[in-house]
């Protein structure tokens, strides 16, 4: 995934105008001398807090486009709570230590306790805390949006709702799409090189297979493929996009495990058999240390050729490419503006067997805790509808936070509720790339990301993304079944056999609460 910025930081507002970093310790020791005060002493977001009752605490991550933690915490938040007379305190902290938080912050909200934050942001679908949020809130949310702005697309659908329990354990406020990053001058270069059955496309890779031929030589020049094989999110994301595009994976659309049952065995295996040979073939050992840092981290360091990841890879290039052009360098001579030039995105996700099938690089889901009191519920709820209409830029301007959620997340931050922005205005603005003007790069260059909604996935799919699709997940259970196989430590009979008795033992423990379907 894209490279963490590793400040352990929050930003508040403590005056109009000014503004104060704090270290995690700190934050949490001022909000509870402010708690035990009654109010939070210097975390204090506009000149009115005073007279103000209700406080939102918002956690969420420190997003991989600085430029939209700038504009969420500086603009939209001070801005909204100023308009609707609520005191908005927001919590960034790494996208790796929000699980830990939230698991923590439910044990207290089961125990009746205040959990600490009132709505947290999750990156994956937190469907194992259904019974610790507001459900009710969260449909409340889902359908005043639907009537406001039209459909919650399919893949947010998936990644919110329960159909079993009929809840939305979250509401996703947007999708980040998770195309193939690629070196297109080494990949030109490779192009011109293979012939016959080993030919590959000159404008990038179209399947995997041909990531596979061309990787090869990739490897050969110094440039190996980057493709994480260890337990973290994007190792996750990337494994599950090629299981689907095999015609396989973890589920049916009922709920029922079906990656070890004909005929979804036979193409689990030949999955297996392919990511074995990808590694062997085209990839390095580091991948099996891998982190959610290291697509970026690698890439822009010239290391890897090609990686899976959303278009912050894209866009940190072009930072770097802008930046070298303000320090006065030629941008037909510039290193920096040259590699930005280079690095392309594909069209859509590889193509396997059975499709061309892919994943949200992450899913953003926000969630309310059960049991905050009444009016901070309500000011949740509400602060969620306006940012999803904040995407519009009009309305953002309208309403005082420009230029809405869209534009300062640089296109990163695709709409889940699809017409919140409407298609003509995102293709205006990709088509017309501030940044990659800036950068010298070709303006239009990302603006093949709109297709994914055709391409991308929920996490589980064809069923929901439910309790035990979530633990599955994040206890990385097809990670290691891949890395095991890839390393030779396991057959991929092995690997599958073992990994389909954890994966059953997970749904049947779900089940039995009530909050999973199928009956295998």
């Amino acid at each position: 995934m894209e490279q963490e910025r590793k400040q352990d930081e929050t930003w508040v507002q403590v005056a109009e105008g000014r503004w104060r970093r704090l270290t995690r310790r700190d934050f949490l020791k001022s909000a509870a001398a402010g708690a035990a005060a009654g109010s939070l002493g210097p975390l204090v977001l506009t000149e009115r807090t005073r007279a103000q009752p209700v406080t939102l605490r918002i956690l969420q991550w420190r997003h991989f486009v600085p430029p939209y933690d700038e504009w969420f915490n500086k603009v939209f938040a001070p801005k909204w709570g100023e308009k609707n007379g609520v005191r908005v305190v927001v919590e960034n902290v790494g996208l790796a230590e929000i699980p830990a938080i939230a698991a923590s912050e439910a044990a207290r909200v089961a125990a009746g306790a205040d959990p600490g934050h009132d709505m947290i942001q999750y990156l994956t679908p937190p469907a194992t805390l259904e019974r610790q949020v507001d459900t009710d809130a969260h449909r409340e949310v889902v359908e005043e949006l639907k009537r406001k702005v039209g459909p919650y697309i399919p893949l947010a659908e998936k990644s919110t709702y329960n159909p079993v329990t009929r809840r939305y354990f979250g509401v996703s406020d947007n999708f980040v799409p998770d195309p193939i990053h690629y070196r297109a001058d080494l990949w030109r270069q490779v192009s011109a090189r293979l012939t016959g059955d080993q030919r590959v496309p000159l404008l990038g890779p179209i399947t995997w297979d041909d990531i596979r031929k061309a990787g090869r030589e990739l490897k050969r020049m110094g440039h190996p493929v980057g493709l994480g094989l260890s337990q973290e999110i994007d190792t996750g994301m990337w494994l599950r996009a090629l299981m689907y595009s095999w015609g396989t994976g973890e589920q049916d659309e009922a709920g029922n495990v079906i990656l070890d049952v004909p005929p979804f065995r036979q193409r689990t295996l030949d999955a297996l058999r392919f990511v074995k040979a990808l590694y062997e073939e085209t990839m390095f050992p580091g991948v099996f240390a891998w982190t959610a840092a290291s697509n970026n981290e690698e890439f822009l360091a010239g290391r890897i050729s090609i990686a899976a990841n959303a278009i912050s890879i894209a866009r940190t290039a072009q930072t770097m490419a802008a930046a070298a052009i303000r320090r006065g360098e030629n941008p037909n001579q510039s290193p920096a503006v040259q590699f930005a030039r280079n690095t392309w995105i594909t069209e859509r996700a590889p193509r396997g067997p059975a499709g061309a099938r892919g994943l949200e690089h992450v899913m953003g889901v926000y969630f309310i805790w059960r049991n905050r009191p009444r009016p901070v519920r309500e000011a949740a709820k509400k602060l969620l509808i306006d940012l999803v209409l904040s995407y519009d830029p009009d309305v953002a301007a309208r309403e005082g936070w420009p230029p809405g959620k869209f534009h300062a997340s640089q296109a990163y931050d695709y709409p889940t509720f699809q017409n919140a922005i409407s298609k003509q205005k995102r293709l205006a603005y990709l088509r017309d790339d501030p940044v990659a003007k800036a950068a010298g790069d070709r303006k239009d260059k990302l603006a093949t990301i709109e297709t994914a909604y055709e391409w991308a996935h929920n996490v589980g799919w064809p069923g929901p993304s439910s309790a035990a699709i979530d633990e599955v997940f994040n206890t990385w259970i097809l990670n290691v079944m891949f890395a095991r196989v890839a390393q030779g430590i396991d057959t991929p009979e092995q690997a599958l056999d073992a990994a389909a008795a954890q994966i059953r033992r997970v749904f049947q423990k779900w089940r039995e609460q009530g909050l999973v379907g199928g009956r295998r």
